[in-house]
């Protein structure tokens, strides 16, 4: 008994298939994704009323990050169960080059989707004036907000330094403290829902309209939410059994995360009167206060959202500086960057990797937060406006981590259909065809934002010269904006050549020449799925087995021994994907 307790304290700093579902489904899903709603699901914006519309977009948007998902599963087979997932498939298949450019294009979304973690952690929890947690700091409130958010997203990033236990004790009790919130917000908009039967949904569907515009504007921001898996995917050295977990845990979390997202929207839409706030959770508690004649609920329902995002942002954080380490280490074995950041603790966690994945974390913030919060406040302090207007919102953010994203799904579909074209990859018909048509549906919606982004710089250079100086103040900050997102875009792309060619190349020409290089690169060929034909013939011989006794009576037999011993081969020759047998 003793032997088998030390053995599973043992094992216990890895993640297994039920820890990393959870620890994936956490990090995927949230119910901040109801802060787009305003802009999306019923407001005054021409063409964007989609109202009903959503729930069959959000069944769309799972179909395809299902598709994508399925990929990355399929692709897991047949590489290396090494950290970088992404980086290791279109490095195997496409080479050195385009594997560092997608490497650092996926990590570059960390900073971005920090950003958004940041803004729906605090800032919008303090920006409704009917609260009494309104910040009335006239300008610079986005400004402070988001100060307070770097910083306590900060503290939460460093707690992965504690070490991996640690790390999961925090990130469970963040966890329970995000859905034990979340549940309360789900008992109080069914409530509502109840009160309000069909007349809400009559009232939406009234005033809905549905575009090709509004459906790719609808679908780009909320791809972000349905992100993750391609990030924890990377960690394949903190993960027990890491090419069978990895691939199952990111089929698992992509159909709750659509369920999910799916039951929620049908929810908000049925229990909300009237048009959606910025904050469409806080709405529900007030609703629910007014309709109960007790005003009390909707203080309790601020400070409950309150809860829920700071735990669930704290969550992400957390998880975030250990899939970050995950992403930046591989790239030091390679020599991309220093060899010091792939250096491991006990826990396996590339903690120098961390650290400057912190240091770039807070530098990222301050371009996508801090600067574009100054330039928004003085442009309205000039102006006479005391109401902020927002450079960066939650949307603009959303968006900019999909299309990102997106960039990097088509990569590894491209590689999943070029493998099963060569029959190095097993694959039916079906997956083939569900593969080429989301290649073909991901690259639509990448002309499309380009197309909303001109537009968008057209109209804010429009809204400058007018008269009005709200219109004109909003002109600055959307121009801002759409300038931010292309510069990074194009930053990002830069940096990466010029730093492969600055950096990486003389170093690369060095290991050709003493050749040591090659070492490097065996972590880089496709390999075949023996482990898994392996374990589906033991599956089968196993239920031969059970079935061999039933029919003889007893275990006493050749066919029975014969089968046992093929039985313990096949398990023996999985090698390092042997799973433990407890």
């Amino acid at each position: 008994m003793l032997k088998l307790f030390k053995k599973k304290e043992k094992t216990n700093e890895k993640l297994s298939l039920p820890e990393l579902v959870w620890f994936g489904f956490n990090y995927t899903v949230g119910v901040t994704f109801t802060a787009v709603f305003a802009a999306l699901l019923y407001s005054n914006k021409v063409g964007a009323t989609l109202g009903t519309h959503m729930i069959w977009i959000f069944l769309v948007e799972g179909l395809i990050a299902g598709t994508c998902a399925w990929a990355f599963a399929r692709l897991s087979r047949v590489h290396p169960g090494n950290n970088g997932a992404a980086y290791i498939y279109v490095r195997s298949s496409y080479g050195r080059f385009w594997g560092w450019l997608i490497a650092f294009i996926q990590y570059s979304t960390l900073p971005v989707i920090v950003t958004s973690q940041i803004i729906s952690m605090i800032r919008i929890n303090f920006t409704d004036s009917t609260s009494f947690l309104f910040a009335n700091w006239g300008a610079w409130s986005n400004f402070g907000l988001d100060l307070i958010g770097i910083i306590i997203y900060g503290f939460a990033s460093c707690v992965l330094l504690l070490g991996m236990r640690a790390f999961k004790k925090f990130v469970n009790i963040s966890a329970y403290l995000k859905w034990g919130t979340t549940a309360l917000l789900m008992v109080a908009v069914i409530i509502l829902f109840i009160i309000a039967g069909t007349s809400n949904f009559k009232e939406v569907i009234k005033h809905q309209s549905l575009t090709t515009s509004s459906f790719s504007n609808a679908f780009t921001t909320c791809f972000f939410f349905f992100l993750g898996f391609e990030t924890y995917s990377t960690i394949g050295k903190n993960v027990r059994n890491p090419q069978k977990n990895i691939s199952l845990s990111i089929v698992i979390v992509m159909a709750l995360s659509t369920l999910f997202y799916v039951l929620v929207t049908v929810l908000m839409i049925g229990g909300i009167t009237g048009i959606f706030g910025d904050n469409p959770n806080l709405q529900i508690f007030h609703q629910l206060g007014e309709k109960a004649n007790a005003p009390w609920l909707g203080v309790i329902g601020i400070l409950i959202m309150l809860v829920c995002t700071i735990s669930l942002k704290a969550n992400a954080g957390m998880q975030n500086a250990l899939y970050s380490g995950g992403i930046l280490e591989p790239l030091s074995i390679e020599g991309y960057i220093p060899a010091k950041y792939k250096q491991l603790n006990k826990d396996n966690i590339p903690f120098r990797a961390s650290i400057l994945n912190l240091i770039v974390t807070f530098a990222f913030a301050l371009v996508w937060l801090i600067i574009p919060d100054l330039i928004q406040a003085i442009s309205d302090t000039s102006k006479g406006i005391t109401s902020p207007s927002a450079v960066i919102d939650y949307g603009t953010i959303t968006g900019e981590a999909s299309l990102i994203m997106i960039l990097i799904y088509m990569f590894v579909i491209s590689i999943a259909l070029k493998l099963s074209w060569q029959k190095k990859m097993r694959h039916n018909k079906f997956e083939f065809t569900i593969w080429s048509l989301a290649f073909v549906f991901l690259g639509w919606q990448l002309v499309m934002w380009f197309i909303g982004l001109i537009e968008g710089f057209i109209k804010s250079i429009n809204d400058i010269s007018s008269t009005n100086a709200t219109v004109s103040a909003g002109g600055v900050t959307q121009l801002t904006s759409n300038i931010l997102q292309i510069v990074y875009l194009l930053a990002v792309v830069m940096f990466a050549i010029v730093w492969y060619f600055v950096y990486y190349a003389p170093k690369l020409k060095v290991r050709l020449a003493n050749k040591t290089q090659a070492v490097l690169d065996e972590d880089f060929r496709v390999k075949d799925d023996w482990a898994f034909v392996a374990k589906n013939m033991q599956s089968e011989i196993e239920n031969y087995l059970k079935r061999n006794v039933l029919i003889n009576g007893n275990k006493e037999n050749p066919n029975y021994a014969f089968a046992k011993n093929v039985r313990n081969e096949l398990l023996a020759s999985e090698g390092e994907w042997r799973e433990d047998e407890e």
